[in-house]
């Protein structure tokens, strides 16, 4: 008996949505440094019935925040508030290693947003930094077009030498197949 090869050309669009915990990694040396915070990606992806898929992805980083009081400066003592965030802005590659598993790496632009008071002064400004990340992420299938799992993320930042670490809740549906 002779049966024909089953032709399965399948190709998806999907939307990941990543949430959870980062740690910032730098040299900053301040007592009242917190180097915690929220971490949300937004990825939407092309899978194309190869182990390859690319994509764009967005999102936001806490990356540190910063409350001083009475800190010593040459102008005098004030108390210091600072914060900085960033917005990823990427083009990202992801390869299945496993049914469940993918490795994930992206380049782009970190938006980087700084506020902070002091002096009374209120502080801000704004900076674009080129950037990377690596992660790898497992997820495990609820039905044919969605997926929950986590994803553990590491980020450079160029501009500012320094790095986070992140792991995430990862929800992935799959919104368009032909």
């Amino acid at each position: 008996i002779v049966m024909a090869q089953i032709d399965d050309k399948t190709y998806s669009l999907s939307t990941e949505l990543g949430v959870g915990y980062s740690r910032y990694i730098t040299t900053m040396d301040y007592d009242d440094l917190n180097q915690n915070g929220f971490s949300g990606t937004v990825k939407v992806m092309w899978n194309p019935e190869h182990l390859l898929s690319i994509g764009l992805e967005t999102g936001y980083q806490q990356l540190y925040s910063l409350d001083a009081s009475d800190y010593s400066t040459e102008f005098g003592n004030t108390n210091i508030s600072a914060s900085m965030y960033t917005v990823p802005v990427f083009i990202v590659f992801a390869m299945k290693v496993l049914p469940n598993i993918k490795l994930t790496a992206g380049t782009g632009a970190y938006l980087l947003f700084n506020s902070g008071e002091a002096f009374g002064d209120d502080l801000s400004s704004n900076q674009l930094s080129i950037g990377a990340h690596v992660g790898a992420s497992y997820t495990y299938p609820i039905n044919n077009s969605m997926a929950i799992g986590g994803e553990l993320l590491y980020s450079y930042f160029s501009k500012l030498q320094d790095q986070t670490v992140a792991i995430q809740f990862l929800f992935v549906y799959d919104f368009f197949r032909y």
